[in-house]
């Protein structure tokens, strides 16, 4: 008798397990953005915003030349370039650099949108984005993305917010991100 339960108990897993997946795909399929079946990496991720925002043909220039932190204070202060952060929302929201927006690699095709309006008419206007530090590839990538998208100044601060703050420079909080 013992043997019968453990063994109905035992073939009982599969069932349950089957209906937690089935259960997972469902719920999945009804979010408001739902949750890729397959891992893709931030590159591809991007990439695929990128394509269906619409990129331009790419052309065969590059970025352009790094921002070093003096040039990106003196940015800062007399708004001469477009700053964009690149890290997550959460972060921009807990310390920026002044006059910054926020277009994280994470989110971009949203963010993107929502600035649209804002980014038109730097196409050829000098574009800065930074991300967490050296070491981060989101600026890199952000900065990929919008000259792939057609906007031909963009430039990097690769020490990013880490380089600023330890300079003991001027911050933001909060967002004033227009939703």
């Amino acid at each position: 008798m013992r043997r019968r339960n453990f063994l109905r108990d035992f073939l009982m897993i599969p069932v349950l397990l089957t209906g937690c997946v089935a259960f997972g795909l469902i719920v999945n399929q009804h979010r408001q953005s739902p949750l890729p079946l397959v891992y893709s990496s931030p590159e591809a991720r991007l990439k695929s915003a990128v394509t269906s925002i619409g990129a331009k043909p790419s052309s065969t220039a590059s970025l352009g030349a790094d921002v070093d932190k003096k040039e990106m204070l003196r940015i800062s202060a007399d708004h001469s370039a477009l700053i964009l952060d690149a890290r997550p929302q959460t972060f921009f929201e807990l310390g920026h650099i002044p006059s910054a927006l926020s277009l994280p690699r994470d989110d971009f095709e949203k963010s993107y949108q929502s600035l649209q309006k804002i980014l038109s008419p730097y196409w050829g206007k000098p574009i800065v984005v930074y991300c967490s530090d050296s070491g981060c590839r989101d600026s890199q990538l952000v900065g990929e993305a919008l000259h792939k998208l057609g906007y031909q100044n963009v430039r990097l601060f690769r020490g990013g917010w880490d380089e600023w703050i330890n300079a003991d420079l001027p911050t933001q909080q909060g967002c004033d991100c227009g939703d």
